[in-house]
């Protein structure tokens, strides 16, 4: 029996793009229009003060700075750990990082940096061989600056949080919504320098699922607005 060889190679090509160990497209996130976010809310809204820049396919890690509250109180810290937390879930579910972490400081200043790499300065060959304390702190700066060429950091910044009222989200008039607006900046941590600053927004509103019975929050609409731009720039790097 003869094969028709044109499309014998298309139903190949076909088998192969569906096997299970296919990588599967991104698909970018709609934070107003798309069926999530109108059934069970948190949608989110993006406003770029610095658009994203630079090559992010170069990070495998990335560390999320602990948030703070521009608010003072209305901010409470209870909210700010869920945010980090939320953050910090939607990025190792894109598997887009190596290592996700928590940490206390914001990024050094490109000042700091530069300090760092002139105190690492190599010796002459005529010069005398330095204590071994001077050398292990050496190679700690070296493996330093190794760690840092390969993260990504982010800062997050409550300006604004309205925690709603759960009796009033019951009524379906759009009354009563918990409100999150928050300010992220991304950094080259090798560097210090600022790659993209953006004020995302989000609520629980619904049109179908009642706000208060709904597993989609605030937090949540924040989380994948950011991890959608990272991604996207990510991908874009690649290509």
């Amino acid at each position: 029996m003869r094969v028709n060889a044109p499309l014998f190679a298309l139903f190949m090509c076909l088998v192969s793009t569906a096997s299970p160990g296919a990588q599967p497209s991104y698909r970018s996130k709609n934070g107003i229009l798309s069926w999530k976010t109108l059934i069970l809310g948190g949608g989110f809204r993006v406003t770029a003060a610095i658009p994203l820049h630079g090559d992010f396919s170069a990070f495998g890690r990335l560390e999320i700075v602990r948030a703070v509250s521009a608010i003072g109180a209305d901010a409470p810290p209870a909210l700010l750990a869920r945010i980090e937390g939320e953050l910090a879930g939607e990025f190792r579910k894109t598997g887009r990082f190596t290592e996700v972490s928590i940490v206390d400081g914001p990024p050094p200043s490109p000042r700091e940096i530069l300090e760092r790499s002139n105190a690492d300065v190599a010796d002459s060959l005529d010069a005398p061989m330095r204590p071994a304390a001077e050398l292990g702190a050496s190679d700690r700066l070296r493996e330093d600056a190794r760690q840092r060429a390969e993260t990504l950091v982010i800062t997050t910044e409550v300006i604004d949080y309205a925690p709603g009222n759960k009796w009033m989200q019951l009524l379906f008039l759009d009354l009563g919504n918990a409100v999150l607006t928050v300010r992220l900046s991304l950094f080259d941590k090798a560097t210090g320098t600022e790659l993209g600053r953006s004020v995302i927004s989000s609520d629980n509103a619904s049109k179908v699922v009642p706000s208060v019975l709904s597993p989609r929050s605030p937090l949540r609409g924040i989380a994948e607005g950011l991890a959608d731009q990272v991604t996207r720039r990510q991908l874009g790097a690649e290509r």
